[in-house]
């Protein structure tokens, strides 16, 4: 059957509009990020343009052509799932979406305008109906993501009415006396303000260029999506099981750091650590989520920011920093912070003192 039935648009019409978007390619991409409307809501939300354009913006695109090519039906875009997941951590409402897919798709029809294919009015039609087609494939899959959030608040809400759980405005709290021994949980200003403080300042880098590959920044967006809801929801079912898989969730992302050999090799010894403490000490882990959500969960919250600003930086600039170590103390702190509050140190607990 052919795939672009759903469309009035002849096959080679479709090849020859391709050809056009291929050759437009960098063309189109330099000036959707330079709509204002686009920059507006990207500068809103704090998400870098570059990283956007390259990771997401990109393949939308070629995945656009494809279709026209015949090659993939309209609406199924893979990159679309990610795009929207990322979008809706970010906190994008729906016209904020509408308001990028838009600009993108005025300056495909410039292009066309510009090289005169659209002049058929039958063609721009079709074009425009295999945008709409891809955007309702958008809305789908943000009205899906959406809807799970919802049930997931949901049943933490019902929890809430036991009187053992308590919200605050981002995080479920599940209220305790007993507050860690030793615990010092950074604010979002102190753990934030390092990091941009070094991502606003250019280094020196190495003779490698190492970026991160697009499937790796996909898998490790898609690690660090919700992880303090994930927890929550574990402890609110009293499912170790749940909390098992987030620890692996970890392990994942140590191994993908990894492909990234020497660099990131500190980063992701950390998340191996985490990720096996959280396995091999379930039981304590669990007790210290119940009695002191809040203070781990920001520290859950501080790691996953961590992450999905070096996912940012490194899809777009050089890995291979000379000192590229710096800026993952922070993150490791927190990790081994994390590990200390639930882990008993057996060689402290060890000590004889002789005489």
């Amino acid at each position: 059957m052919n795939k672009l039935l759903c469309v009035k648009i002849d096959l080679e019409q479709a090849a020859l509009i391709a050809d056009v978007l291929s050759l437009k390619h960098t063309e189109i991409l330099h000036k959707w990020k330079m709509q204002p409307r686009f920059q507006r809501v990207m500068k809103t939300k704090e998400i870098d343009i570059d990283f956007f354009i390259k990771h997401f913006g990109a393949r939308v695109l070629n995945n656009f052509i494809s279709v026209l090519r015949n090659e993939k039906v309209p609406g199924q875009c893979p990159v679309i799932i990610s795009m929207i997941r990322y979008f809706t951590k970010q906190r994008l409402l729906l016209d904020d979406i509408y308001q990028v897919c838009s600009a993108k798709r005025n300056m495909v029809l410039n292009a066309l305008l510009e090289s005169g294919l659209s002049h058929s009015e039958e063609l721009y039609e079709a074009v425009v109906d295999i945008f709409d087609a891809n955007f309702s494939g958008v809305i789908r899959e943000y009205m899906k993501i959406v809807q799970e959030k919802l049930d997931n608040k949901e049943e933490i809400k019902l929890y809430l009415t036991s009187g053992i759980v308590a919200e605050d405005s981002k995080n479920v709290v599940i209220n305790s006396e007993k507050e860690p021994e030793n615990a010092v949980v950074k604010s979002d200003e102190e753990n934030n303000g390092f990091i941009n403080e070094y991502f606003s300042v250019d280094v020196d880098e190495g003779d490698e260029n190492v970026i991160f590959r697009t499937d790796d920044a996909d898998e490790l967006i898609e690690c660090f999506d919700d992880v303090s809801d994930k927890l929550s929801l574990a402890v609110i079912h009293k499912d170790d099981d749940e909390l098992i898989k987030v620890a692996m969730v970890f392990s994942m992302a140590s191994s993908i750091l990894l492909h990234y050999t020497p660099y990131l090799d500190s980063l992701s010894a950390s998340l191996s650590e985490l990720s096996v403490a959280m396995i091999e000490n379930k039981e304590s882990f669990s007790e210290l989520l119940i009695n002191n959500s809040d203070e781990v969960l920001k520290l859950f919250d501080a790691v996953s920011a961590d992450m999905s600003r070096y996912v940012e930086r490194f899809s777009i600039e050089n890995i291979a920093m000379k000192n590229s170590h710096h800026i993952h103390e922070p993150t490791t702190l927190s990790i081994r912070q994390i590990i200390s509050m639930f882990v008993v140190d057996d060689t402290e607990e060890g000590d004889m003192e002789f005489f």
